[in-house]
């Protein structure tokens, strides 16, 4: 009866049966906005399915799961596991159950800081000049834009990154990368 037996399918047990890259698709971008909706992070449920399975999965994991970009095979066997997450992330909205302690034990995540694309110009600007800002620097600029330290620490972080992924390996990008803690004549000013 679990839809196990030889090529024999069971049609009430979907989570056995291998899905379509059509469900897989539907059931993706019913996941992700059912998921934005209970305000929960891609991280969240990462650390959940550890805490509920045993299987931690990064963010990256489920990111790409959202995205589609997982092999087949492992998109099928994801599937399950995040279905039932679903369910029970809905069966405890509203009550603070399992799935909320599990979410209270992940990184204590903020809501996303989406900056004003004008600010993000003076951010930019600034990245070219310096990839690497000191602590001090960091401070004056949040200062100057009304952002917190930690929000723009983390846009630097994260355009590093970003400059990282789009320089082809072997190739330098517009500005020393390797300037850490080496003082360089593009390192940044001290304060």
């Amino acid at each position: 009866e679990h839809g196990e037996l030889g090529g024999h399918h069971c049609q009430d047990h979907s989570d056995e049966e291998t899905p379509t890259s059509d469900e897989l698709e539907q059931f993706a971008k019913q996941f992700k906005q059912r998921r934005i909706k209970l305000g929960f992070t891609q991280a969240d449920v990462g650390l959940a399915l550890g805490t509920l399975y045993g299987n931690v999965f990064s963010q990256t994991t489920i990111c790409r799961f959202e995205a589609l970009q997982l092999s087949f095979k492992n998109m099928c066997k994801l599937k399950p596991l995040l279905n039932k997450w679903l369910e029970e992330a809905d069966s405890s909205t509203g009550s603070p159950t399992s799935i909320d302690k599990i979410a209270a034990q992940g990184r204590k995540r903020k809501k996303r800081t989406s900056i004003e694309v004008s600010v993000k110009g003076v951010l930019e600007t600034h990245f070219l000049k310096c990839p690497k800002p000191a602590a001090q620097e960091i401070s004056s600029l949040a200062d100057s834009l009304q952002l917190e330290k930690e929000v723009v620490r983390v846009w630097f972080c994260n355009r590093r990154q970003k400059e990282k992924r789009m320089t082809p390996p072997g190739e330098q990008p517009q500005h020393d990368v390797y300037s850490h803690g080496v003082k360089t004549d593009t390192a940044c000013h001290d304060l």
